[in-house]
């Protein structure tokens, strides 16, 4: 898009008597390009009009005009960094403001009809400038006394008295026409857009001069760079021994990064069984005691006389980005001919004579990581050398036999749990009936809670190896840590029991040191886990952005949040004891729209009467919208089997399955196992109970109040930007062309928003959000990385926070916090990871003073160690009282 070129102000015809009548005329003003700086002219031109400036307000300015301007060669217009001043000479024609010679006219006959009204209106004046979208204006055979042609852009500033304001409102409303935020604007009056939230007091509203030439007021926001925070988890998981690093397979053929090497070497004899011989860190030991052995359990110090169960396998939890998909496909390349490295593996003799041998690895995925892992494969592997299949949907193997063909089969959790559900003694299914040869679990704390049946499914599958890979080994308690033991079948913690009984019991009872001794020892024989800084990233800077409101919205916001804490105040008195209710789910989207107007600007409210949103009055309207609340607000408890639900796995469900969980009025959870048999919230009399829905595209809108939801934004991309948005695009402009950026929000409407933003600022953009469709996603992605002139990636965080590689970013904006920090931290890993050349910049935006700000706090306070791995408190449970709960949200706003 092209820069601007500056003049004075033209008003209608009408009003052009009144400027002769004043001391200065219009031909006193030195336009720039003459000499005059902008800050002259705007002064000037105040001067002039400052007769009729104390009843006049600034009503906002069109965009997107369209037209051609003409002019001989000699006259052609200065193509600088300022737009062209024009005179409408009609709704049809206008001239330049410093040559008449240059003119120009307007093509779309619907603005032309707008044009003639606001000509028409004596009390209305206006500001036109011009601007150039095309450098070529002409070709060098054209003749010198021929005109030359270029399309423009024609952009309009509105000012006019303050009783027009609704009117004005309407009149460009009919036209689909939404005033946006003035540029340069000549006249120093108040700002106030009937299409903008505005303070009703005209005291409270922006001078124009204070917008700045960019239409931004200086100081909206603020940077503050935020120092590096140690991983908590390192004081326990990180592995502190500087490993060997094994032989790169030959079939690889991207070059291993040394720790990359060092986790192969780790794989490598973890597959080699227990190290009896005390060469290397393990459970186990043993002494010889005359003819019998005696052997030591390296954690506890207990003692048995029959050997452990064998066991082959651990955790790889390096942190994201650290490439630990590449390092699983390098320990199945060893598998293959030609891998000389120093372990190899003796398989055990087959006690279960219903299972088939295999020689291939069974990797379960999230299904949205499907892709992911082929892609990985393509990429990391010599052509032909690893052969692979899907056993997922409908490409699903049917015989054994099949298997001899490929070294790996990828497949899904919930592939596995139907066939799990569906498998008989007499007819197992391939994945039940096989002895793989390595099981490896990618994002394995989908099984963290081992009562549910996908963690129960998962436990049943035979393998002489078993892997299980996460970046969040530990996420809310070390039960978590407990449960991944349990699907490797690590004797004796593959028991839970024993883990409790060594470990977390130790904690219970004051014993910490010993407890944290333990659980390190006990990490150090089955978990590797580096830091960041194994490996050589270039820098990283995280930023916090802190955005103020402008008066109106403040005001608005200020008038939502004392709505809800009044709210709060009375559902507390009337109900002190009772259990949660509607009060709640009323108070949750009260901050839902608080979240709104800090990311919007606006509530978007109907203007007219008629257009009034019927209130949702039924659970199953409502059930939906408190659901993703809980969830997104931390981990959710079925009220029947205890196990739980985060949002981390949300995003890396399958497609809604047949059977929906439940959510009921007093806000109780019942997983999607549990529904399938009848439930009941236990209260008397029962509370309703809804089917909602873990679908992650849902998750993307049904946060957003309803009577702001069902509102369309607008078609054109006039509207007014909010501060935040703003912010946004401010940032972006700056940035060199070949520089790219990823934008992260929870919703699509935010999105449409900062859409409009990009197309008005000329920035190329690609979006993926739920919206597209599954076969579109990796031409979107494409685009972006191999466009040099896209320069953004707009994402849902339910679509963007796991699975994808963007290192050709160097820049993440974060639009608004997010109750989870692993969730930001997942979607910020997708562009800080192994394959990032360039140092990288991350920007959270929040907005100053409201709730924004406290969920940053909250986001610190769920790093806390303590909280983290040892808190005994159920938190997903919901038998608190309707005060405590709603105190405790009250307190955030």
């Amino acid at each position: 898009m092209a820069d601007y070129h500056h003049c004075y102000i033209n008003p209608p015809p009408a009003k052009r008597q009144r400027l002769e009548n004043t001391s200065a005329t219009t031909q006193d003003v030195s336009p720039i390009g003459h000499g005059a700086s902008y800050d002259q002219i705007c002064i000037e031109t105040a001067n002039i009009l400052q007769g009729q400036a104390n009843d006049t307000i600034c009503f906002g300015m069109i965009l997107g005009i369209q037209g051609e301007c003409s002019f001989q060669a000699q006259n052609r217009p200065d193509f600088g960094p300022l737009p062209l001043y024009i005179t409408l000479n009609s709704p049809k024609t206008f001239c330049s403001t410093i040559d008449t010679s240059v003119r120009g006219t307007i093509h779309s006959d619907e603005h032309v009809g707008m044009l003639t009204e606001i000509l028409d209106e004596p009390s209305l004046q206006y500001q036109a400038m011009c601007t150039f979208e095309e450098r070529n204006t002409g070709t060098k055979k054209k003749k010198k006394y021929l005109p030359l042609h270029t399309s423009c852009s024609i952009s309009i500033i509105l000012y006019g008295p303050t009783d027009l304001l609704e009117e004005i409102g309407d009149f460009f409303q009919s036209y689909d026409i939404f005033l946006q935020d003035p540029q340069a604007c000549s006249l120093n009056v108040r700002y106030c857009n009937p299409h903008r939230l505005s303070a009703k007091d005209l005291a409270l509203c922006p001078m124009t001069f204070e917008l700045g030439q960019h239409g931004v007021l200086p100081g909206s926001f603020t940077w503050e760079e935020v120092p590096q925070k140690p991983d908590l988890l390192a004081t326990i998981l990180n592995s502190a021994e500087d490993l060997a690093e094994a032989i790169q397979p030959s079939i690889i053929q991207t070059s291993l990064e040394r720790h990359q090497k060092q986790a192969l070497n780790f794989m490598l004899q973890r597959e080699h069984g227990w190290s009896f011989d005390g060469q290397r860190q393990d459970i186990w030991d043993y002494h010889r005691v005359g003819e019998d052995y005696i052997y030591i359990n390296r954690i506890s110090g207990s003692l048995q006389m029959e050997p452990p169960q064998q066991f082959r396998g651990g955790i790889i939890a390096d942190p994201m980005g650290l490439g630990k998909t590449l390092s699983m496909i390098a320990l199945v390349a060893t598998d293959l001919p030609g891998y000389y490295g120093q372990y190899f593996v003796k398989r055990e003799e087959i006690t279960d004579y219903q299972s088939t041998q295999s020689a291939a690895t069974l990797i379960v995925v999230p299904s949205p990581l499907l892709d992911t892992w082929e892609e990985q494969l393509q990429q990391h592997v010599f052509p032909s050398q690893i052969s692979w299949i899907r056993h997922h949907g409908k490409s699903r193997l049917s015989h054994v036999s099949e298997l001899t063909h490929f070294n790996v089969v990828l497949t899904s959790y919930h592939t596995i749990l139907a066939e799990w559900r569906n498998t008989t003694e007499a007819k197992k299914s391939i994945l039940f009936s096989t002895q793989w040869k390595r099981v490896i679990l990618d994002e394995a704390h989908i099984v963290r809670n081992p009562g549910t049946r996908i963690a129960k499914a998962i436990c049943d599958l035979s393998a002489t190896s078993r892997w299980a890979v996460t970046g969040t080994p530990v996420q809310n308690r070390l039960g978590d840590l407990a449960a991944l033991l349990k699907f490797l079948r690590a004797y004796p913690y593959c028991d839970i029991k024993h883990f409790e009984a060594d470990i977390t019991h130790l904690w219970k009872m004051g014993q910490v040191e010993e407890a944290i001794s333990r659980l390190k020892r006990l990490c150090g024989c089955l978990l590797l886990r580096r830091s960041r800084e194994t490996i050589n990233l270039p820098r990283r800077s995280d930023v916090r952005c802190e955005v103020e409101f402008n008066a109106g919205e403040r005001k608005l916001y200020d008038e939502i949040k004392d709505q809800a804490v009044l709210q709060i105040r009375e559902a507390v008195i009337e109900n002190a004891n009772a259990p949660a209710s509607r009060a709640f789910v009323n108070f949750i989207q009260k901050i839902n729209s608080l979240r709104i107007i800090c990311n919007m600007g606006l509530y978007y409210p109907t203007r007219h009467d008629g257009q009034k949103i019927r209130a949702a009055t039924l659970w199953t309207e409502l059930a939906q919208q408190a659901f993703d609340f809980q969830c997104e607000a931390g981990p959710i408890t079925c009220h029947q089997c205890s196990s739980t639900l985060d949002i981390s796995e949300l995003l890396l469900s399958e497609p809604e399955s047949q059977i929906q969980p439940q959510f009921s009025e007093c806000l109780h959870f019942f997983c999607s196992e549990c529904s399938q048999r009848p439930v009941t919230c236990g209260h008397q009399p029962p509370h309703p109970i809804a089917f909602v829905s873990t679908d992650r595209i849902i998750q993307e809108d049904t946060m957003i109040p309803i009577s702001v939801h069902q509102v369309a934004p607008p078609k054109t991309p006039t509207l007014s930007l909010p501060p935040k948005v703003k912010a946004l695009i401010t940032q972006l402009t700056k940035h060199p062309s070949n520089t790219k950026s990823v934008v992260f929000s929870t919703w699509q409407m935010t999105l449409d928003i900062v859409e409009n933003g990009l197309i008005e600022a000329g920035i190329k953009f690609e979006r993926f959000d739920g919206k597209v469709p599954q076969k579109d996603r990796q031409a979107v992605l494409n685009r972006f990385r191999g466009d040099p002139s896209v320069r953004v990636l707009m994402l849902t965080l339910s679509c963007g926070a796991v699975g994808l590689t963007l290192t050709e970013a160097s820049y993440a904006y974060l639009l608004e916090p997010h109750w989870n920090p692993t969730i930001e931290e997942q979607a910020l890993a997708r562009i800080y990871r192994i394959g990032q050349k360039n140092e990288v910049t991350t920007i959270r935006f929040f907005v100053k003073d409201t709730f924004e700000e406290r969920v940053q706090e909250i986001q610190q306070s769920k790093k806390d160690l303590e909280s983290l791995l040892f808190s005994t408190a159920d938190t997903g449970r919901t038998g608190v009282s309707l005060a405590e709960r709603l105190d405790r949200l009250c307190s955030l706003l």
